[in-house]
């Protein structure tokens, strides 16, 4: 018993002692706390779902009862009528139009000038117009004297379903021939040649009403075409009458065109020195359907161009390809383009000597264009500059070229009677600042691969290149400046000589000065470099040449 008591006491006491020991050492408690450090594992009890969907509230809307009412009376004003006068627009909203006018002018070779123009006014029926020109000019000599003179007329007409309109023309030309550039040949005989065309053309079209609506236009036109030519007193006489049709309509919002068209031409040589007349009628019928694919960054188009050609060897038909396609690379800006096609191109007595005045030994073939590969890229380097670039291999027959006769001082005719290769390089760009400047600039560069027969293509450039320029000053005076220039080209004579033709610059510069509205002044010089240079072969041009006159607007 006393063991369990000294046992108890010592126990007691040792307590005692840990507790005051605790107290006095406080490193294990601090500020009254108690760290205890243990692993935590977080446990999540179970969700309880809550078995009962929802049940929204249903808002209650109720309309509310409007009541009106309105006095039974009526009231009754009885209006006052009284005239007024009637308000003028004044003539700034349709000023009146000045859409004629009249220019005299003469120049030093004794060059008289003369234009009159003559339009009818603001008409929404009706529209009418004449139009009259001269000029001539006496040159160093006698042999190379010319003139040229033109009438012209129209009137078209215009309906709530279409369109439909006439035109005619008179015009005659006179040159001279007058033998070589350096040793000027002294003819025994006159060498005048006049030319006379009276032209003729008519029309109807409809009006496109909606875009699924069929469109047409009928074109038809007849022209004699006739030369005198003195020097041996030959002539020649050539009618050409043509009709075409264009239809357009949408297939599927498809654009579909049709071109269809049938033209007869007759040419008469009535040589002088013999009593026999030569005929020769050719007749062309053509049929070109196209359909064309369009997209807001592309463009294909596609088609034939069929071509039935008949004349006394016979008749030929004609089957062309035609087809394009271009890609917008950089929106409303640069476009890339590409394409195939082929035509067949009827000589005439008019379209040679339009080119080439001098020439009056004709052999009227037909140039077949088999097909053109072209393709090039067009687009805007600025607001105010625009530019084209082309390139363009074409396979062609009877290439027309010009040639030259020394005893009868004329051009000949002369064709690549084979399938000769033309490949053409051309660039063009345009650039304007508003209405006071612009200017372009463009230029060809041609290559030919012909039949062994003919060494160069005769009379035809290997580069040519055209600049213009206008520009305005105060709205007072207008500066105009033109530039050409042609490269190098050969001519051959009869006998097979050859004889090369110099390059030529021709510039010319002009001014108009605007004394008011009604009346202005120019004065242009031509040639001002006076190169008498020779477009073709044997026929030197008109040195410096300047020309003065008045223009009157009314």
């Amino acid at each position: 018993m006393v063991t369990f008591k000294y046992s108890l006491t010592l126990s007691l006491c040792f307590l005692i002692q840990v507790i005051s020991f605790a107290q006095v050492n406080d490193s294990l408690i601090k500020d009254n706390r108690i760290e205890v450090i243990k692993n935590f594992i977080p446990i999540l009890s179970e969700a309880i779902k809550i078995p009962v969907n929802p049940n929204p509230e249903k808002p209650e809307i109720s309309k509310p009862n409007y009541t009106y009412q309105i006095p039974d009376q009526q009231f009754s004003i009885q209006p006052t009528i009284y005239t007024i006068k009637p308000l003028s627009l004044g003539t700034f909203l349709l000023p009146k139009l000045k859409n004629n006018y009249t220019k005299l002018g003469f120049g030093n070779y004794t060059s008289p000038l003369f234009e009159f123009y003559l339009n009818s006014v603001r008409n929404k029926n009706t529209q009418t117009g004449m139009f009259i020109k001269h000029i001539s000019a006496n040159g160093d000599k006698a042999y190379n004297n010319f003139s040229n003179s033109t009438i012209y007329s129209y009137v078209k007409q215009f309906t709530a379903n279409g369109s439909y309109g006439v035109d005619a023309g008179y015009n005659r030309n006179l040159v001279n021939l007058y033998g070589t550039p350096n040793d000027i040949k002294k003819l025994s005989i006159d060498p005048k040649l006049i030319y006379q065309l009276f032209d003729t053309k008519a029309f109807f079209q409809n009006y496109n009403k909606d875009s699924s609506s069929l469109t047409y236009k009928l074109d038809l036109g007849y022209y004699n075409y006739n030369g005198d030519f003195k020097l041996k007193n030959d002539k020649v006489n050539e009618n050409n009458f043509f009709v075409k049709i264009r239809f357009n309509k949408q297939i599927n919002t498809l654009p579909f065109e049709l071109v269809t068209g049938l033209q007869v031409n007759n040419t008469k040589f009535s040589p002088g020195n013999s009593t026999g007349e030569f005929n020769y009628q050719r007749i062309y019928f053509e049929l070109n359907p196209q359909l064309k694919l369009s997209d807001e960054n592309f463009y294909l188009k596609g088609g034939v161009n069929f071509i039935i050609a008949s004349d006394s060897a016979g008749t030929q038909p004609y089957l062309f390809p035609k087809a394009e396609g271009g890609y917008n690379l950089i929106a409303n800006k640069l476009v890339v383009l590409a394409g195939i096609t082929g035509n067949l191109k009827p000589n005439t007595v008019k379209g040679i000597t339009g080119e080439n005045p001098f020439a009056t030994n004709f052999i009227l073939n037909n140039t077949i264009n088999r097909f053109e590969i072209y393709g090039g890229f067009k687009g805007e380097l600025g607001p105010m500059t625009n530019f084209t670039i082309m390139a363009s291999s074409t396979s062609v027959k009877n290439l027309l070229f010009y040639t030259h006769d020394s005893v009868q001082a004329n051009q000949v005719t002369t064709y690549d009677s084979t399938y000769a290769n033309l490949t053409t390089i051309s660039a063009n760009i345009n650039h304007s600042i508003g209405e006071k400047l612009r200017l372009g600039i463009g230029f060809n560069v041609f290559n030919y691969k012909l039949n062994p027969t003919l060494a160069h293509p005769y009379s035809r450039p290997g580069f040519e290149v055209k600049t213009n320029a206008t520009y305005h000053i105060a709205d007072k005076f207008i500066l105009k400046l033109d530039i050409f220039y042609m490269g190098q080209r050969y001519s051959r004579y009869l006998s097979g000589t050859e004889k090369k033709i110099d390059p030529f610059v021709d510039a010319n510069f002009g001014i108009d000065y605007r004394y008011n509205k009604n009346v202005s002044v120019f004065l242009n010089a031509n040639n001002i470099a006076n190169n008498r240079y020779q477009r073709f072969y044997s026929y030197p041009v008109y040195g410096i040449n300047i020309m003065g006159g008045f223009t009157f607007t009314f």
